[in-house]
């Protein structure tokens, strides 16, 4: 049966649509084919994996958070929306996520950072991996402009 030109462009919006993000949610990641947004690596661990949405634009995916952190210092919207994944269970967390930074974390591109849902995990895990807890995103922010 050939496709028609009407067709191929629904099918072509509905494959768009499955790539993109849920609305008023965080983005789809489809690992080994969604590249970070800052170093252009394809995203192969999603426990590492952060987005950021800022008003107005498609959301931005990073594999690891510090990517994050250095292309939100770059950007020049205010009012972003960030996303996370939770170091426990995977899932993503919208809200105010707790961070553990540890040079024993292997995150994709070295930035030691996980984040966890709530503080007791973020504990659990600083303890288990000679990690420090940073308590919020704006302290974490501060901190890692601070290093440069």
């Amino acid at each position: 049966m050939p496709i028609t030109r009407t067709t191929g462009v629904l099918i072509t919006l509905l494959l768009a649509a499955a790539c993109g993000s849920t609305p008023g949610g965080p983005p789809d990641i489809v690992v080994d084919r969604s590249a970070c947004s800052h170093c252009t690596m394809l995203i192969s661990e999603p426990r590492y994996a952060a987005a950021y949405e800022a008003p107005g634009a498609d959301a931005k995916v990073f594999d690891d958070i510090g990517c994050l952190l250095q292309a939100a210092q770059k950007e020049s919207a205010t009012g972003l929306r960030y996303w996370f994944h939770d170091g426990n269970d995977g899932t993503w967390i919208d809200g105010d996520p707790v961070f553990v930074v540890s040079p024993e974390f292997r995150t994709p591109m070295a930035g030691g950072i996980i984040a966890y849902r709530d503080g007791a995990g973020a504990e659990q895990a600083a303890g288990a991996h000679r990690g420090r807890v940073v308590r919020s995103l704006p302290e974490l922010i501060k901190e890692k402009g601070e290093r440069k």
